[in-house]
């Protein structure tokens, strides 16, 4: 009797078990895998994983060859196969080349695992309680196939006007005297959608680091690795400086010097390692929205740095050390730069310490100026242009003008095109990790030809939703705007053609995702894309983290 009532008991605490999994998965937390690239590298889909041999750097590519279907990836890239009697291999695809982004050096692989994509943890139903917030990664229902699941980043919010304007997101409420407003730009009230540090964080996107310097100067026809930071020191072109070779640069010098970004050699644009494989379709745009960082350990007292950035006919200047500390801006006028305002002052002391490595980091995004120190927020300038202001200083034209033609946003030879450096006063010094990274920016496109079904779309041509004054987006109380944060291979709210029947039922609106159609907020990468061991999954343990 007892043996049976222990039986009983444990079927019993199972059943219960299975019973609160089961409530839990469907009204609480389920898991869902990432399919595709369109959030990479926030989120991956399937891809596989490349390590440079020269500097270590490992990233994440997309799939190249395919199943005969087109859209599956092979379990395996550039794969090999042995032929004839003596064993000899011969390849039976090409080898998978791509270039290690730090670097810029060919990597040839063959025999490449495809691996899954991430999946992650999603509070489902959350937004039945609280209302989603702007730069949430929400997973919805896809209006155009409501059977599939989409992930995507929330930009607009029921209630508003969203435009995109050179990567930004403006935003602006509605008012009662729109209607008479052709161009809805022009119209007062427009605001930039500013990220939050932890979303800005997980979305700045690395160009370059000191830090993955090649082990050997030499690999292929290339002779000695360039880093795309250029010297101007106060010895013959540059001598003072010591960069090649080293993932520490030196200054040994005592005047005023500089390191200015090559922008010749390594554009500061939105490509993607991730897409070198399928190569974006719409191009690649310059993007001003930087982050310059580097830690820097003085030889001796009295250093000072600045950081400068400067694009859309501006200067932005970023100081530490001394009593100038803070962050300054000028503008140019035809030819000549007007006078520096110092538009921010410090709020923690400047003095960098001999022998002390402080971290700096200076961000120019969403029309705000950020001075990190250590981590710290230690000075603060936002700018609000208008977005008439932004056209005229990103494009050289005014709103209307920028109206009158359907592609003179989409075209990146029209957008300004950055510079930055880092100015030293004082010496000598050494930097650790002197990195470049750049801003997400949501592309200006057009409608494609045809729709995601093959079937001509109904807006083909026409300038993608939001990009442009003429497809302006105004959002009803129940309605989302979303995008990928891999833009140039996302189709996302820009691009949808007319929703699903079914969906029309709730909202017939191109482009926005219905309230109810959102399943809930991504908040946790639990099983990042696994590797195998023989036959077992391993995740890439490393990757588990909190989705920003």
């Amino acid at each position: 009797m007892p043996y049976r009532h222990a039986v009983r008991e444990t079927l019993t605490a199972i059943t219960i078990a299975f019973a609160l999994a089961f409530v839990f998965r469907g009204f609480v937390i389920e898991a869902f895998l990432i399919p595709t690239g369109s959030m990479a590298p926030t989120l991956r889909g399937a891809h596989v994983q490349i390590t440079s041999p020269q500097t270590g750097y490992t990233w994440a590519v997309a799939p190249r060859d395919m199943r005969a279907d087109g859209t599956t990836p092979l379990p395996v890239q550039a794969p090999r196969f042995a032929v004839g009697e003596d064993g000899d291999e011969s390849a039976n695809f090409p080898p998978l080349e791509v270039h290690d982004p730090m670097s810029a050096w060919p990597v040839q692989r063959q025999n490449v695992p495809t691996r899954w994509g991430d999946r992650i943890f999603v509070f489902k139903y959350l937004y039945s309680i609280f209302d989603p917030a702007r730069f949430d990664v929400v997973v919805f229902k896809n209006p155009r196939d409501p059977t599939v699941n989409y992930i995507k980043r929330l930009l607009g919010l029921p209630g508003e006007m969203v435009a995109i304007i050179d990567g930004d997101v403006f935003v602006r409420t509605p008012g009662p005297n729109d209607r008479g407003e052709a161009n809805p730009w022009k119209l007062p009230g427009w605001r930039i959608a500013r990220k939050p540090e932890q979303a800005q964080r997980a979305m700045w996107q690395r160009i370059f680091s000191s830090e993955f310097q090649p082990i050997s100067p030499a690999t292929g026809l290339v002779r000695w690795f360039i880093p795309p930071w250029l010297p101007v020191g106060t010895g013959p072109e540059g001598t003072d400086w010591i960069l090649e070779g080293r993932a520490d640069y030196e200054y040994r010098g005592a005047g005023p010097t500089k390191l200015v970004w090559d922008a010749r050699r390594r554009p500061i644009d939105d490509s993607y390692a991730y897409n070198e494989t399928p190569l974006a379709g719409n191009g690649e745009f310059p993007v001003s929205d930087i982050n310059m960082s580097l830690g820097i350990r003085p030889g001796s007292e009295g250093l000072t740095i600045a950081a400068v950035v400067q694009t859309r006919g501006h200067q932005f200047r970023a100081t530490l050390g001394g009593e100038s500390g803070g962050i300054w801006v000028r503008a140019r006028t035809g030819e000549t730069w007007g006078q520096w305002r110092r538009a921010a002052a410090t709020d923690s002391p400047g003095v960098l310490a001999p022998g002390l490595v402080t971290n700096f980091e200076f961000w120019h995004v969403d029309q705000s100026l950020q001075l990190w120190r250590d981590g710290t927020l230690i000075a603060r300038h936002d700018y609000d242009w208008t977005p008439a202001e932004r056209v005229e200083h990103t494009f050289g034209m005014t709103l209307d003008q920028a109206a009158s033609g359907s592609d003179a946003m989409r075209e990146a030879r029209n957008y300004t095109v950055p510079a930055a450096w880092f100015e030293f006063d004082g010496g000598p010094f050494t930097l650790h990790r002197v990195a470049l990274s750049r801003d997400i920016h949501y592309q200006a496109d057009a409608y494609r030809n045809y729709n995601d079904a093959g079937e001509p779309h109904s807006r083909a041509q026409l300038p993608a939703l939001t990009t442009h004054p003429s497809t302006t987006l105004t959002l009803g109380p129940d309605q989302y705007f979303v995008c990928g944060d891999n833009s140039p291979q996302s189709l996302d709210g820009r691009l949808w053609d007319v929703p699903h029947p079914w969906v029309r039922r709730i909202d017939p609106s191109i482009g926005v995702v219905n309230r109810d159609l959102l399943i809930g907020k991504a908040f946790f990468v639990y099983f990042p894309a696994p590797y195998r061991v023989g036959r077992v999954p391993v995740p890439d343990t490393g990757r588990v983290r909190l989705i920003w």
